[in-house]
């Protein structure tokens, strides 16, 4: 069977520019060891957080609403250590143009490879939810390598089309196919003959709230999407949650479960509710790797 398949389209002239002049660039950053890239992200962490205060007030307002109990110096820890992960984030991300399957498969541990022989010897495809904890990227990369099926991985396109384009690049390394969220259904609908493993981020936070399940997350009313949920019960897919946590600084562990197998026989809002437990479980074992500096909560209820 033919697949579709998304080609990257030209992008303008001053975004090629950029990608012509950055690639080059950060393929040579790509290349150095991790020590090094390390050194470079404390360099970056003191930039950001201290020279810059990059966003500094979204992630204090973020976690004093999600950790009302915790002391001013409790949420200040969290917060430290989050600038540190979200640096070591930036390089592992660069990292990803030039890592080997070797480097991976002993950097991202434990993702469950028996969940998805197992869809796949079934015949089966699967939506695949996860978070912004952890290193989503490097889980991107890494689903290719350990699933024998083909791997659609959902993401948002960015703003500047020559970024755009190199993180395209970089996700596909591996073989798996990145799919832009505006395209999803008609890229998965012509493919579902095919098994294939779908991957979304669950914690995106909507355009709008219209449309969207309002849940409780994090001890706050929060607008969820529901294009996984959707798009689970129009092709009568099963949905697995996929964890993920830090051992130590470049190390992560992955975790695989079932969280519905009969999307069908679930009521509207279900499947998106319990996306939503996994995920803030996820967040209360390790808070410091979701990403704080989104402006998750920015939506209200019927406003």
């Amino acid at each position: 069977m033919q697949l579709l398949t998304m080609k990257r389209v030209p992008v303008p002239k001053g975004s090629a520019v950029f990608s012509y002049l950055a690639w080059p660039w950060l393929k040579l950053i790509s290349l150095l060891p991790f020590w090094l890239l390390y050194g470079i992200s404390n360099g970056i962490r003191f930039i950001l957080y201290h020279v810059l205060g990059y966003r500094v007030k979204v992630v204090r307002e973020n976690l004093k609403n999600c950790f009302p109990d915790l002391s001013n110096g409790e949420r200040k820890t969290i917060e430290r250590k989050y600038y540190s992960h979200l640096s070591d984030l930036f390089v592992e991300t660069i990292k990803g143009m030039s890592i080997s399957e070797k480097q991976m498969r002993e950097r991202m541990l434990n993702i469950d490879q028996h969940e998805y022989d197992k869809l796949h010897q079934e015949g089966k495809s699967a939506i695949i939810v996860m978070s912004h904890c952890g290193n989503w990227e490097w889980i991107c990369l890494m689903s290719q390598i350990v699933c024998q099926q083909r791997v659609q991985c959902l993401y948002k396109t960015l703003s500047n089309p020559g970024f755009d384009r190199l993180m395209f690049l970089v996700r596909s390394k591996f073989g798996a196919s990145p799919i832009p969220m505006e395209q999803t259904l008609r890229v998965l609908d012509a493919n579902k003959e095919v098994v294939t493993v779908n991957a979304f981020i669950g914690d995106q936070n909507p355009s709008s709230g219209k449309g969207a399940a309002w849940v409780n997350f994090l001890g706050q009313d929060t607008a969820f999407m529901m294009g996984a949920e959707k798009i689970a019960k129009k092709l009568d897919w099963p949905v697995y949650y996929l964890s993920s946590s830090k051992i130590k600084r470049g190390y992560y562990q992955a975790h695989t479960v079932p969280i519905c197998l009969d999307p069908k026989s679930t009521k509207d809002g279900e499947i998106t509710q319990w996306i939503a437990n996994h995920t803030e479980k996820e967040i209360l074992h390790q808070p410091h790797i979701w990403l704080w500096s989104h402006r998750r909560w920015k939506h209200k209820r019927n406003a």
